[in-house]
């Protein structure tokens, strides 16, 4: 059993020294809302979740291949970008890595 970390990239918020409006990227939005949710229904401590502002973080998101906000990471790999994930597809992919 190992734990699994996640990290969305997001546009919408505090970027460098301004804000962005979530008007701006929805998706951004509704992915840590989906994400939220299935970690509720989850309910395992070793999932760690991080929100990191993707302006601010250019270099490394764009290193593991993070060209489109909203960037979900599992465990350092990509597993969406640009859309809101399928929420029975990224429960059954993080239940899958909590049994490795």
């Amino acid at each position: 059993m190992s734990n699994v970390h996640l990290v969305l990239y997001k546009i919408t918020g505090n970027q460098l020294f301004f804000n962005v409006p979530s008007s701006v990227c929805e998706e951004c939005d509704l992915t840590a809302n989906t994400v939220k949710k299935i970690l509720n229904e989850i309910n395992d401590p070793r999932i760690e979740f991080e929100i990191k502002p993707w302006m601010n973080n250019l270099f490394s998101a764009l290193r593991k291949g993070g060209w489109h906000p909203p960037v979900l990471l599992i465990n350092g790999k990509i597993f969406s970008q640009g859309i809101v994930p399928e929420v029975q597809k990224l429960k059954e992919n993080m239940i899958k890595e909590l049994q490795k």
